[in-house]
This record gives structure tokens, C-alpha cells and sequence, in this order.
């Protein structure tokens, strides 16, 4: 059984300028703000949360979730820790499809990062209980999510406990678009303000070793990177931090990359492992190492409740770049998968 809540009644464009509290980075000179379509609101997977996503070869979406009942929720199931689901259509229009879920309750482990590209999909996931610091592990499916191998060694051995990875930077279908066959994955720690940046070949996703650290911008812009671990920088610093996941996508239409994170207020507890942060950043820059300027910083995003990982599926942008659906997971009252219409607003 599908279950969808879908609130579409008129067309209602908020425009938000206003910072509520001091953003990491100046204005963006090249998106001037966002629009927001509040009537648009859709949700889905009642009772899972996270929902990183990847585009596929397929030319379908793939999403994970954790400690729920998927997309297709039914009263009365035993929920699992992780799973995948198969997302068709556009927005406001989707049909999921769960292909695979396991382990019980909520600490057996939950999901970090999806990609996929040579008709497979990749996933970064903790095997353990994602608000506490566990590490990344991976899992791979060879047959469009139906069957998942999990790994059961760590990867990153070398890095610090809780450093893991925090999001994949999205391309188009089967990473279609990205520049000299690298992967770009952001690592960092809980409700911590620096996020660092690494690249891999494709081939070599779990082979730690393989990993190139972002060190430096050079004067032309271009990154220098090591595969010395201790000589990584930062790519990105907010003094307010961020809980959990952060979402990277480059939007070919407007040639920027996209960022997309939350952060802790004045009056949040970063101690506290459900935070009651309902904030949005939303920050671009023409490479996934910046420099980053800042297109929306606001302490309440739509409400007060609970928000900790935002997505804009690259499947759903116009040809432009401008118009997107970006998505959202929280608690408990968006203790599922949320899509909202928003439009880049351009100078």
C-alpha cells in the first residue's frame, strides 16, 4: 500500500532573504535567493528516516532509510534498521518501490550516503546507531538494490572514531557529468563545524587507501590534494555546526555545486543526540571545494520541527536549474521522507 500525503491547493511562493542569525559565507553574487511553492509540500515513508539519495543508470532514483517501514508503510509490521527504496515519476507525483531492508529496530545500522554508476549501487553505512559515533562501513548491490552485501570491516581505519562519511556529491544518472571520473565524498563528525572533502576513482570507492584529500585551493582555483590523511583541510566551516548528513549536487543548468546542510541555533543543545534543529543552509560555489557563498541561511525552515538531512535529487531539477524539489527527513513529526518546490532565484 502506498502512502502519500499530498497537499498541492494553490500557489503560494514565499521569498525568504532575511539571515536569522550570521551565516558562514557572504551573499552568493550569482543566486540572489529562494523561492519556496509552500502549498507544494508532499510526504511520503511514514515512520522512516534519512533518506540519502542517488540518480541511477536506470534512470531511476534510489534512496536509503533507516529504523522504519520504508516507503509502503503497514500498521502492524516490525520496522527494520536500513533499507532501499526505488523511487519513479516526479515530483509531485512519485511511486516507491522498497527492494530490501534489514536488521531490527534501530541499531543495527543506518545509512550515510548512496551513489551509483556501472549499474551498480553503492552505500556508506554505520553499523550502529547513526546519532552516536560509529564509523562508515560498505555495502554494495549489483542488482538495482534488491540484494545488498554489507561489509563488515570498517572502512577509513586510519581516521579518528565518528569520522565518516556525511554525503556524496550527486551528478547526473550513473554519476553521468562529473569531472574526470572522480568521486567527491564530504566526511566529518557529529554536530561538528568543519567538513572535509575527498576524491576517489570510482573503482577504488572502498579502498581507503585510494583516497585523495582536499589540502588547498590554488590562486587558479584548482584544489591540491594528498593521500596523506593528516594533510586534509577543510572545505567548509559553520561555527554552528550541522547534525548528521550533508548534501552536495552539482546543477548543471546553473553550473554551481549545491550544498545543502543544517545548523544549530542559539538556543539548541549540540550535546543533545536529537538536537532540535529545524534550521536550513543552502550555500554555492563552481567546484565541489568552493569558495562557498551563502544563497539561504534560516534558523526555522517552514516550522519548528525537527529537520536533519536535505537533498535535492538531481532527477528533479528543470532544464534551467532553477526550479527543484528538494527533500528533507527529521523528527518526529517529519519522521519520513518530505518534498517541497522551491526556485533559484538568479541575478
Amino acid at each position: 500500500m502506498e502512502i502519500s500525503n499530498v497537499f498541492i491547493t494553490c500557489l503560494a511562493f514565499l521569498a525568504v532573504e532575511a539571515v536569522a542569525q550570521q551565516a558562514p559565507y557572504p551573499p552568493s553574487d550569482y543566486i540572489k535567493t529562494v523561492e519556496w511553492d509552500t502549498a507544494s509540500t508532499i510526504q511520503y515513508g511514514l515512520g522512516s528516516d534519512q533518506w540519502p539519495v542517488t540518480w541511477a543508470d536506470d534512470d531511476q532514483v534510489y534512496s536509503a532509510w533507516g529504523d522504519g517501514h520504508g516507503w509502503n508503510h503497514e500498521k502492524g509490521e516490525n520496522k527494520v534498521s536500513i533499507g532501499v527504496t526505488r523511487i519513479s515519476g516526479q515530483p509531485p507525483q512519485l511511486h516507491g518501490t522498497d527492494t530490501w531492508g534489514a536488521g531490527p529496530g534501530s541499531s543495527f545500522g543506518k545509512p550515510d550516503a548512496l551513489v551509483a554508476f556501472d549499474n551498480k549501487l553503492f552505500m556508506f553505512w554505520n553499523n550502529g546507531d547513526s546519532r552516536f559515533d560509529h564509523d562508515s562501513y560498505p555495502s554494495v548491490s549489483l542488482d538495482s538494490g534488491k540484494t545488498w552485501e554489507l561489509g563488515s570491516e570498517r572502512v577509513f581505519k586510519y581516521a579518528p572514531v565518528g569520522f565518516r562519511v556525511r554525503g556524496i556529491c550527486q551528478f547526473g544518472p550513473g554519476y553521468k557529468g562529473a569531472p574526470e571520473d572522480y568521486l567527491y565524498v564530504y566526511f566529518g563528525l557529529n554536530r561538528h563545524p568543519d567538513i572535509y572533502l575527498a576524491r576517489v576513482k570510482k573503482e577504488e570507492i572502498f579502498n581507503d587507501n585510494a583516497y585523495e584529500w582536499y589540502a588547498y585551493r590554488k590562486p587558479d582555483g584548482s584544489a591540491a590534494w594528498s593521500g596523506d590523511f593528516g594533510k586534509r583541510s577543510v572545505v567548509f566551516h559553520d561555527n554552528n555546526a550541522y547534525l548528521w548528513h550533508v548534501s552536495v549536487n552539482y546543477n548543471p543548468g546553473l553550473d554551481r555545486y549545491i550544498l545543502t546542510k543544517p545548523h544549530f541555533t542559539a538556543t539548541d543543545n549540540r550535546d543533545d543526540v536529537l538536537a532540535d534543529i529545524s534550521s536550513l543552509g543552502i550555500f554555492d560555489a563552481p567546484t565541489p571545494w568552493g569558495p562557498w557563498t551563502t544563497v539561504y541561511y534560516e534558523d526555522h525552515f517552514l516550522d519548528k520541527y525537527v529537520k536533519f538531512n536535505f537533498f535535492i535529487p538531481n532527477k528533479y531539477l528543470d532544464g534551467e536549474g532553477k526550479t527543484f524539489w528538494l527533500g528533507w527527513s527529521g523528527w518526529p513529526e517529519y519522521d519520513n521522507v518530505n518534498f517541497i518546490k522551491g526556485r533559484f532565484v538568479v541575478y
